[in-house]
């Protein structure tokens, strides 16, 4: 015979964690075939098919292998094959699926706000751990920031918040490469939330956002129509100092704004952002009230009154 042709299995099941018909990929790992991975698995299940034993490869798990006569079905994460003892009979399959933002996880039918793996450079070595907003104004939406109490110091190096820093579910800066590699195609949307000390949130959403790459110095592309409860302080179109659409990403040890001091270093404004001279609108202040101004003038002009931000973006 010839060369042996990967197998692919198109499986359309029921999801019972989420209520819902979702249908996916997977590719038969032919090598893998009659033997037994020596990780531990994330789970082993009795299963009766290999179609119920692929319904239980969530989440985590982008494996999975049945064995037909023992109707038994082990699930693992990816890249945890490579240690394997025979054992006749297991047959095993990889998920065809890296999705690149929270966009497409919802597309694949998960439903569920919460901290997901996504792959923005489209490829399975370099996953991300991210924060996936489900439900709000349709969902979908991938969080690049979010504070929510004010533990994580902000005053970051450009190569902190090249590379990212903190934690998806608590306060987080998701990475300017990521946020280039998100947004670098220009479609995306930008929603802005503060949360006020007495629990009411006010948001804004940009129809257009986009960061280039390093070499461009993270330079902010910003467009309407602004709407929401906040006001727009970020394309402050009346006054060409505030206007932070077009402005290079500043940090403390890199001064990229258009003032005559450096941004990032002032007392009241340490912390990385895109500064033009400097600021009516700063997300990544300084926790303790007395330093942090202006987090989103003329709405909320100390950080008196904050009780969390997130900044979040979805392909338009």
């Amino acid at each position: 015979m010839g060369a042996l042709c990967a197998i692919v299995l198109v499986l359309i099941f029921f999801d019972v964690c989420q209520s819902t018909i979702i249908s996916r990929k997977y590719t038969a790992q032919l090598e893998l075939n009659d033997e037994k991975s020596n990780e531990e698995p994330l789970g082993e299940h009795n299963s009766t098919s290999v179609i119920e034993c692929a319904a239980r490869c969530q989440r985590e798990c982008s494996i999975f292998g049945f064995h037909s006569q023992m109707k038994k079905c082990r699930t693992h994460k990816r890249n945890l094959m490579s240690e394997v003892s025979n054992e006749d009979g297991w047959r095993y399959y990889s998920h065809d699926f890296t999705p690149i933002d929270c966009k497409d996880l919802q597309s694949d039918g998960y439903f569920n706000s919460g901290v997901y793996e996504i792959y923005p450079y489209g490829t399975i070595t370099s996953p991300v751990q991210a924060y996936c907003d489900m439900t709000t104004m349709g969902g979908g939406w991938t969080a690049i920031q979010k504070r929510i109490n004010g533990t994580l110091d902000f005053d970051r190096t450009w190569t902190e918040y090249k590379n990212g820093f903190g934690a998806p579910e608590q306060d987080v800066w998701v990475g300017n490469d990521v946020i280039h590699q998100l947004t670098k195609e220009g479609t995306s949307s930008l929603y802005v939330t503060i949360t006020l000390q007495n629990g009411t949130t006010l948001y804004e959403t940009y129809d257009r956002f986009s960061v280039s790459d390093e070499a461009g110095k993270y330079q902010l592309f910003l467009a309407g129509p602004a709407t929401g409860t906040l006001g727009d302080s970020m394309l402050d179109t009346g006054n060409p100092n505030r206007d932070l659409s077009g402005m290079s990403f500043t940090t403390p040890d890199r001064d990229n704004d258009r003032a005559s001091l450096h941004c990032a270093t002032v007392s009241y404004t340490r912390g990385g952002w895109w500064f033009n001279a400097c600021h009516a609108a700063f997300l990544n202040g300084q926790w303790s009230p007395e330093s942090w101004y202006n987090p989103w003038s003329p709405t909320v002009t100390s950080g008196t009154s904050v009780r969390g931000t997130t900044m979040m973006i979805r392909r338009n």
